[in-house]
């Protein structure tokens, strides 16, 4: 079944979730296995009917329990419920799904271990984040408000053969409500902690016969949850960013569908910058940091790096800079919540745009969808990166990206063949400013400024062959080619200069004001790199029941090379290593996967995938001191999903999914040049995530008390996994209550986030060498809100 007009029918009063954690939910057929031309299965002991999930994670509508993928799908009612205001939350209901972000503006998500943690704003991460089929290349678009959403679906695993852009990691859809043929609306308003107000919106309706529009919109404001223990500075953490969206439907002919989808998001000066907490460290005999206990004394400060401590007597448990406070450094048991931080004002300054042209129309025997799209991402940013009151460590970002993109695709049925046909093209033009600078002690200053130029073209199909006894075969193909084009400059107040593009290489050392050249294998011929590769798609599919799928694959994902920019000139003596260090080839991820999807009694479901990860060239990112890089190496994952939800008695909902990863990095430098192995970063060995919710219905309404948990082991932030970047396992609680009077126009819900007010990072990096200190940004303490929200029209 091709996406139509009918697929405007798939409210989200429609779309109802059981599983609201995350849990893939199967649906009891009535109908055969595949389609009408394949002969019916076995009967089977109906099981009793389940909340139907439709998903279109294969380019047609379907149930999300007839699809051999690892996807998970959350419609409007569980997006509410579990209280999902931005992108990344959905780490709350997503099965070995993981965010890294210390601001807004650079959202890296992480699926199954493989994410891309260089921030810079240049890099395309290998999971592929669309809104409303608008790929968004740079970690500037990844993180968004949520709103007004059918549903959001995350896709586990490669990705390549039936759309979009190619990606390693899986990707992440959201799909916005759509225009309707008759009047309705909503409105909802949210206050809760540090004087949170939110309002979000939706105006739908026909404006002719054969025009529908849609006008949405959010706005969300709160101060900031990390306190300034200096009087007169401000808060950080806060929310200061609207966003709005329009659009428009036009059908002008039966079969034909045109949308024009125009969004638009702002984010003025939120304080959202700069939210790291204090923590002294130093680094160890490898030159990683560990954290320093109160009664010792700072070995950098032994070692002479702060000239205002000559000795022979030194404070005790101080950053480089001689600043300690145990009442607010988490690892000696103080408020992770409080700061103290001046100097510099922090914010997150942003921009976005797109406008997305999407035409559907039947073609013979196929349906044609087009799809032209047009992004302007703009981003500010600036932030005291220093958590001490000391020291000013300036990091600075700007940022102007455009992108331009065209897909077809055309899907037809011939008979027992379902068959994908598609090309992608693409051209990413971006300008980049940044500085990382340490005024105050090192008096380093470094301006680097850069562009690069991305184009690519792609051709993929995939078939789908329905085979006797209830099997199903796929078999899809990828062919990709893209040019990467770089000029990089980075020059500091020392004269270190740095130089990378078409025309030369040039390397001064700043101490010495002499070429630094020798053992430089990059040539200006490396600023323009031409990468090419292939994935593929082998799958088959079993269906022994009406209740039950069976499935196993092979993917061949791959993703381009590129550069690895940095935000920092080099130390003197490096320029070598930063110079070579600067492209990356590009990776090449095998994976061999399997599961099976169950509907049981008791509107039970219970999935289960394994998945082993074979990588060649993985891209690892590492900071090796100021200089960022990305290093390719072989790695390999083996993994265990399981997704379920049942109702053991009526009005009573249990969710919930869980996960198991084993993987290895291989021959990772650490930064005094031991090799070693590692794990993916931001991967937990295990992590468990459940749901319970009890409905009840009185003659004045509906009520319901629900709660929710997300449980992690240990994992560490980076691939190098220094001491200091160990995040301990954890554990957090939510809650919710809420009442929908008897006319279901408007409902009203009470809710408590991190209940347990439990302590953990959600972002961190190591640069014990340099500051003494470790940046560490830690997730918001317990929160609360009320939030109603009012529905009008048909």
């Amino acid at each position: 079944m091709p996406i139509s007009n009918d697929a405007r029918s798939l409210s989200a009063p429609r779309l109802r979730v059981g599983l609201i954690a995350g849990a893939a939910v199967a649906a009891a057929s009535t109908g055969t296995a595949w389609s009408q031309t394949a002969p019916p299965p076995p009967a089977a002991p109906a099981a009793a009917a389940v909340d139907e999930v439709v998903v279109t994670a294969q380019r047609r509508v379907q149930r999300i329990q007839d699809v051999g993928i690892a996807v998970t799908a959350l419609d409007a009612k569980a997006i509410a419920n579990l209280n999902l205001k931005d992108s990344t939350d959905l780490t709350k209901a997503v099965p070995s799904l993981r965010m890294n972000a210390y601001t807004p503006s650079a959202v890296v998500f992480n699926i199954r271990g493989i994410s891309q943690n260089d921030f810079g704003d240049e890099q395309e991460p290998p999971v592929a984040v669309y809104q409303d089929d608008s790929y968004a290349s740079s970690f500037i678009a990844s993180g968004f408000p949520i709103f007004d959403q059918q549903r959001i679906e995350v896709l586990r695993g490669p990705q390549g053969t039936l759309f979009g852009r190619n990606a390693t990691g899986g990707a992440i859809q959201f799909i916005s409500n759509k225009p309707t043929k008759d009047f309705q609306g909503y409105l909802t308003l949210t206050t809760g902690s540090y004087g949170e107000w939110l309002e979000e919106g939706a105006l739908s309706g026909p404006l002719a016969d054969n025009v529908q529009m849609r006008l949405s919109g959010t706005h969300d404001w709160a101060d900031g949850y990390l306190t300034n223990i200096y009087a007169g500075q401000p808060s950080r953490g806060g929310e200061n960013h609207y966003a709005l969206r329009d659009i428009i439907d036009w059908q002008p002919t039966g079969a034909t569908n045109v949308e024009l989808n125009v969004k638009y998001s702002r984010t003025p000066h939120e304080n959202s910058a700069g939210m790291y907490s204090w923590e002294a460290a130093y680094p160890n005999a490898q030159g990683q940091g560990v954290y320093l206990p109160a009664n010792q004394v700072n070995p950098l400060l032994l070692l002479g790096y702060n000239p205002a401590f000559p000795g022979p007597t030194y404070p005790t448990g101080t950053d480089l800079t001689g600043y300690s406070n145990s009442a607010i450094s988490a690892p000696r048991g103080g408020d992770p919540w409080k700061i103290a931080t001046v100097g510099l004002p922090s914010f997150t300054d942003r921009t976005l745009f797109g406008s997305t042209l999407k035409v559907e129309a039947p073609a013979g025997p196929f349906h044609l969808t087009s799809i032209t799209d047009y992004q302007s991402d703009d981003k500010d940013y600036q932030e005291n990166a220093s958590a001490s009151p000391n020291d000013q460590v300036n990091f600075l970002q700007g940022a102007h990206v455009s992108q331009y993109s065209q897909e077809v695709r055309a899907l037809g049925n011939f008979g027992n063949h379902e068959l994908v046909l598609g090309a992608f093209g693409m051209s990413i033009n971006g300008h980049y400013t940044a500085s990382y600078a340490f005024p105050s002690i090192f008096d380093l200053v470094p301006d680097v400024r850069f562009s690069q130029r991305t184009t690519s073209f792609a051709a993929f199909g995939q078939d789908e062959w329905t085979l006797p006894d209830n099997f199903k075969a796929i078999l899809g193909v990828r062919v990709w080619h893209d040019e990467r084009k770089v000029a990089y400059t980075a020059t500091d107040n020392t004269g270190e200069t740095i130089i990378f593009n078409t025309h030369e290489i040039v390397a001064i050392d700043g101490a010495t004001g002499q070429s630094a050249l020798q053992g430089v294998t990059v040539t200006p011929g490396d600023a323009d790199k031409q990468f090419g590769d292939y994935a593929l798609r082998a799958e088959l599919d079993y269906k022994p029941d009406h209740n039950t799928l069976i499935y196993g694959s092979f993917n061949r994902g791959s993703k381009s090379g590129g550069f690895t920019l940095s935000t920092a000139t080099p130390t003197a003596g490096y320029e070598k290593d930063f110079l070579n260090g600067i492209p990356y080839k590009p990776e090449v991820l095998n994976s061999v996967e399997g599961g099976v999807k169950t509907t049981l009694p008791l509107r039970t479901t219970l999935n289960a995938d394994v998945f082993y990860y074979n990588y060649q060239n993985y891209q690892a990112f590492a900071e090796y001191g100021l200089v960022e890089t990305v290093v390719n190496r072989a790695a390999y994952e083996a993994g265990l999903e399981l997704e379920g939800s049942t109702h053991p008695i009526e009005r009573l909902t249990f969710s919930g999914n869980a996960s198991y990863m084993n993987n290895k990095v291989r021959n990772v430098p650490l930064p005094d040049g031991e090799i070693v192995d590692r794990h993916f970063p931001q991967a937990p060995d295990a992590s468990i995530d459940l749901l319970a919710r009890y409905d009840w219905y009185e003659p004045i309404g509906d009520f319901f008390l629900q709660g929710d948990s997300q449980w992690s082991s240990k994992y560490c932030f980076s691939v190098l996994c220094a001491p200091v970047e160990h995040e301990p396992a954890h554990i957090i609680g939510n809650a919710r209550i809420g009442y929908i009077p008897p006319n279901k126009r408007w409902d009203v819900a009470f809710y408590v986030d991190n209940v347990g007010q439990e302590v953990y990072r959600v972002y961190t990096f190591d640069v014990a060498s340099y500051t003494g200190q470790i940046p560490s940004v830690y997730a918001k303490p317990r929160t609360w809100g009320l939030t109603a929200t009012y529905h009008f029209g048909s």
